[in-house]
């Protein structure tokens, strides 16, 4: 083997070997969008009775792993109902919606998530509406405020209206004026 044909496998060789690595450092591609929606809006209903609707920005829809489809949307406003009722508002930065497996029907809020109902306001940064419970679900920390009152936790659940919670690891100061007292 000649110098120059040596010379010529060696950098070769350290070309293949830096494209090697750097292919290793990409991260894996997402899949592409099969659709794109410059606004969404959804609704879903069980016998004909409205449960919840959904309007965002913007949506994209993906493949899953498992072969379904996602929707991903930018700035959701999700309205819950209760007896054809708004029961709560929520809204996002994203949100995400599945069309089958156990996700099917359930909301996914991500980001500055903040819920209005007439029996308060949340905040989270996550939140699930859970459709077959009929529940909300946030497995971080939750800000809960009524009046001057305020409730910290983690792992809410609550019904829409807000009227039933339960958390872990709470942290409270509450006023009486903005608590009902039902003495029935």
């Amino acid at each position: 083997m000649t110098k120059l044909n040596f010379i010529t496998f060696i950098c070769i060789s350290l070309l293949i070997i830096i494209g090697c690595e750097r292919e290793a450092e990409i991260p894996p591609e997402t899949p592409a969008p099969i659709q794109q929606l410059e606004t969404f809006t959804t609704q879903h209903t069980e016998g004909g009775v409205l449960k919840w609707t959904l309007v965002g920005n913007s949506s994209e829809m993906r493949k899953t792993m498992t072969g379904g489809n996602k929707i991903i949307v930018q700035n959701p406003k999700v309205q819950i109902y209760e007896e054809g009722e708004i029961s709560i508002t929520l809204t996002s930065q994203t949100g995400e919606l599945y069309n089958t497996g156990q996700k099917k029907n359930n909301v996914y809020l991500q980001g500055n998530v903040v819920g209005v109902s007439e029996n308060g306001t949340l905040r989270t940064e996550f939140l699930e509406w859970q459709n077959k419970d009929g529940t909300l679900y946030a497995p971080n920390e939750v800000k809960i405020m009524r009046g001057d009152s305020t409730w910290y936790g983690k792992e809410m659940v609550a019904n829409p209206n807000l009227e039933t919670v339960t958390m872990t690891n709470n942290r409270f100061k509450l006023y009486p004026k903005d608590e009902e007292i039902n003495e029935d």
